[in-house]
């Protein structure tokens, strides 16, 4: 039988020695008595596994309103705003709000950037390629602007249609800008060409997996994940809410502001089981 060994490599320093690389699993001692009299610091590397809580919202954002002519009901706060870039006034409110470029150019990148916003919505995302691309030029749009590098966050929405969660094309390690990933479940609608979204009071198969496949690449990248709210009548919308929360899911963005109340109840307390 062969026994698998993990080769994480272990610097070891002391004041009567120089440095002495080891690996997990060798035969050897870690701290010989004739060498090693007083270890100062032990460092251990393990590079495969993704940071625990990489991009996440601090504090973690749960209901996210995409600004509309409805503006706000009463009761009902969010926790951040989206809305279009040429939205020509921004409520006064002390809230992060996330800006949707016009499109995807850099002319339209660097107009939005003029307004400083919390974030940047990046639409139709699929890839960490796709989040790297924007966070280039994040970058230069913040030197340009004399904004701190790195302060710009970015919140992607996605069909679901998504590499697997562990591979070199998901989102793991691509950007610490990365707050969060949305499922949006209209763009799905619009890719597959699709007239029925749910059956017996649940998704279809094709939807269901590609929300499920959503939660897994954004658990699995250590980032929050959102879903859109879906089209129910308005009496079955919080227990919804509260069966996303038992998912997994951190939050849910809507366009209707008196949805907000509910998501804000579902999500910022543990719901019973």
């Amino acid at each position: 039988m062969i026994k698998w060994r993990p080769k994480v490599p272990i610097l070891l320093r002391s004041e009567n020695a120089s440095r002495k690389w080891f690996t997990i699993g060798s035969p050897y001692f870690l701290t010989p008595m004739a060498c090693y009299r007083r270890p100062i610091v032990l460092l251990a590397h393990c590079s495969d596994r993704p940071a625990a809580i990489q991009g996440s919202m601090a504090p973690l954002i749960h209901s996210l309103l995409f600004l509309t002519e409805r503006g706000f009901a009463p009761g009902g706060e969010p926790d951040a705003l989206l809305c279009h870039a040429s939205t020509p006034v921004l409520p006064d409110i002390d809230l992060p709000v996330f800006l949707e470029p016009a499109n995807g150019s850099e002319a339209a990148l660097r107009s939005l950037m003029q307004r400083a916003p919390a974030g940047v919505v990046l639409s139709d995302c699929r890839t960490g390629a796709d989040v790297q691309r924007l966070d280039v030029l994040l970058s230069v749009a913040e030197a340009e602007e004399g904004i701190p590098l790195g302060q710009t966050r970015i919140l992607a929405t996605t069909d679901g249609l998504l590499p697997l969660p562990f591979s070199e094309a998901a989102f793991g390690r691509k950007s610490r800008r990365l707050a969060g990933l949305v499922w949006d479940w209209r763009l799905l609608a619009t890719t597959l060409g699709a007239t029925r979204l749910r059956a017996d009071g649940r998704w279809t198969d094709a939807f269901a997996l590609a929300r499920a496949t959503t939660l897994l690449t954004a658990k699995a990248s250590g980032i929050a994940v959102y879903d859109v709210s879906p089209p129910l009548p308005e009496s079955d919308f919080a227990a919804d809410c509260i069966g996303a929360r038992h998912d997994g899911f951190d939050g849910r963005m809507t366009d209707n502001p008196e949805q907000v109340a509910a998501i804000n109840a579902a999500f910022r307390t543990r719901a019973p089981a």
